[in-house]
């Protein structure tokens, strides 16, 4: 516990020393790119005081002037910061409404161009949805979680259709990413942060272009499966991956 106290305190002055200069930096004209090298080092700087080892595969299927739609599975409350800083291009994430009240941390995701979605509410989704569409063809990459929240047992749960419409109406390829080990490390509804690896495995592009809505499913059934590939056989999921 002395651990998971000790990063939070060091993040929450992270946040207070470099949170205020960044935002009014953008808010004055510097290239909002600069949060992302805010950001990227703020999670390095996460899993090194936890302890957490963040081991990756296969980040030569990346090419960073591609813009893509990251799929990956969600174990834990570590998995953002894990992956963020390791993906070699800036990438946006859809989150929940509720993390843009986090001070200064909701105000720099903003700017950054991530996008907030109301899960609650299902016209806010959809809005969110089309935000995420737009952007991405103009050539900003995101990453969701298909899962739609965090798995409670470990395992991987079942998929929502939402991330695979926004990647066939964007017409950008969907590459998946498996997330093994961060259950452990962090899982839900606990804070205390265990010491351990968190393993991220970068599949192969799937292509988007000429898909069309109908065949949305068979799209989700392959990223569940390449995602489900590697993982271990506790992460694996009970039911079909379908929803």
């Amino acid at each position: 516990m002395l651990r998971t106290l000790f990063v939070f305190l060091v993040v929450s002055a992270y946040l207070l020393l470099v949170g205020p200069v960044s935002i009014l930096c953008v808010l004055l004209g510097a290239n909002p790119k600069i949060l992302y090298s805010i950001g990227r080092l703020g999670c390095s700087l996460v899993t090194r005081l936890a302890g957490i080892r963040v081991e990756t595969q296969g980040l030569d299927h990346v090419r960073p002037e591609k813009t893509y739609l990251f799929l990956a599975n969600h174990q834990g409350n570590c998995d953002p910061a894990a992956l963020f800083p390791v993906i070699p291009r800036n990438v946006r994430f859809m989150l929940k409404r509720e993390l843009r009240r986090v001070p200064f941390l909701g105000t720099i995701m903003k700017l950054g161009g991530f996008v907030f979605i109301d899960r609650k509410d299902r016209a806010s989704a959809l809005r969110g949805m089309e935000e995420a569409v737009a952007k991405m063809k103009e050539g900003h990459s995101f990453i969701a979680f298909p899962e739609g929240t965090r798995s409670r047992t470990g395992r991987m749960g079942s998929f929502k259709k939402g991330p695979f419409i926004m990647a066939i109406q964007a017409g950008v390829p969907v590459l998946p990413i498996t997330v093994s080990g961060s259950y452990e490390v962090m899982p839900p509804g606990r804070l205390k942060i265990n010491s351990g690896a968190v393993r991220l495995i970068f599949h192969p592009e799937i292509e988007t272009k000429g898909l069309t809505l109908s065949q949305r499913e068979r799209l989700m059934n392959e990223v569940g499966s390449i995602i489900a590939s590697q993982l271990r056989e506790h992460e694996q999921p009970l039911v079909d991956v379908r929803s």
